[in-house]
């Protein structure tokens, strides 16, 4: 299960809202690793859903995983940060061996 802290859906509803998207799915995916073997994710805004697509409803939003990427992102939540260092999504997941990527990438 893919779960979205309450920073992250108020983020997400508000762009969805301000877009006029209410009805979009949020999609999730592992889009590769870098050379150290830390996967890279991806999200965006989708309504294409296809067979291989598991959908999770979780904090008031639609989110959709391909059934690729299901088995990488299981227990993740997706988290939104907004610091001195920037702002934006991350995905904390605890499967990722080390926490994140190790070789500068």
């Amino acid at each position: 299960m893919i779960t979205v802290s309450e920073r992250a859906a108020s983020e997400l509803k508000r762009i969805l809202d301000e877009q006029g998207q209410d009805e979009m799915a949020v999609r999730v995916f592992v889009s590769g690793s870098c050379g150290c073997g830390a996967a890279h994710y991806g999200m965006g805004l989708d309504n294409d859903l296809t067979e291989q697509d598991q959908v999770f409803d979780t904090a008031g939003l639609k989110v959709v995983a391909d059934g690729d990427s299901v088995p990488f992102l299981d227990g993740a939540e997706i988290d939104y940060r907004d610091s001195l260092m920037g702002r934006g999504f991350t995905i904390k997941n605890p499967n990722q061996a080390g926490g994140g990527c190790g070789c500068g990438h």
